[in-house]
């Protein structure tokens, strides 16, 4: 949860990808006051992103529920710019702390517009703020942020669809599925063998794990259902699985025999998001 996640610039479908629950996030809670008082409100704060604007589809949502970010961006933002979803882990009760990156973005279109799906198990509420970083020596964030409480028990878990549609390549890749395994979310590396295989050909994955996946850690397979051309969906776990090896280092063979191209994740599961790579293959 991405999270994310490549975006192809031209194209006007928002992008979603589920975060499904992994390890806590560690920091201090604030209440929504204190959020509001640090500056992340229930109307998106856009002080940082004018002339561009910002409008949530809710700020009180249920687990798993789908969110819709729409606005433009200012207008020296670049078309096809990635805009990536960010949740703040606050170190104290002042407006200190650090962002962590969900594996959640879009692009911007060609009009400035944007759309951005999102559906979170991350119960609570949290500050978030979407946007991009500029390139020099002094890098500097450009974007909006804004508060989203998320109800439930943390034990609801992403519904199939009876509605799931089969994406094209060029959007399972503005999903974050791209040939090459894309590692935003996952901090550690990752490489296949081949992004195109005939049904039952083996293809390896390996990398290395981020330094908060312990070793021993399992490492699940799922394949990505899309429930809209926009890429909102969720991930289905399959019996393939590997561990990660004492270096922090993994590698799976696996076989697909369901012909197609589709996303796939191999991450691991915690308390409340899932952490993984995500790739696209196509089965013969």
């Amino acid at each position: 949860m991405r999270r994310v996640l490549a975006a192809i610039a031209g194209l006007s479908l928002g992008l979603a990808v589920l975060a499904a629950p992994a390890h806590a996030d560690q920091g201090v809670t604030l209440t929504a006051k204190q959020l509001t008082q640090a500056g992340f409100t229930k109307k998106p704060n856009v002080v940082s992103w004018e002339p561009g604007t910002a409008s949530l589809s809710a700020h009180r949502v249920a687990q798993w529920q789908d969110v819709v970010i729409t606005g433009k961006a200012p207008n020296f933002t670049p078309t096809g710019q990635l805009l990536t979803l960010q949740r703040f882990i606050p170190s104290d009760t002042q407006g200190s702390g650090t962002f962590k990156d969900l594996n959640i973005t879009t692009s911007v279109n060609p009009n400035g517009s944007f759309v951005m799906h999102m559906q979170l198990g991350y119960v609570g509420t949290y500050g978030y703020r979407v946007g991009y970083s500029t390139d020099g020596p002094s890098p500097e964030f450009i974007g909006f942020q804004f508060q989203l409480a998320v109800t439930g028990d943390s034990t609801a878990s992403p519904q199939g669809s009876a509605n799931a549609v089969i994406l094209t390549s060029r959007q399972l890749a503005r999903a974050g599925f791209t040939r090459s395994p894309n590692v935003v979310g996952w901090g550690g590396t990752a490489t296949i063998s081949r992004s195109a295989a005939p049904a039952g050909a083996p293809i390896t994955i390996s990398g290395t794990a981020p330094d908060f996946v312990a070793p021993g850690a399992v490492m699940q397979m799922s394949r990505f259902v899309g429930t809209d051309k926009k890429g909102s969906g969720h991930l289905e776990k399959l019996p393939i699985s590997t561990k990660v090896r004492s270096d922090r280092t993994f590698e799976l063979t696996f076989e697909l025999n369901v012909p197609g191209t589709y996303g796939y994740g191999l991450g691991v599961d915690g308390q409340y998001e899932w952490v993984g790579i995500e790739f696209q293959v196509t089965t013969t």
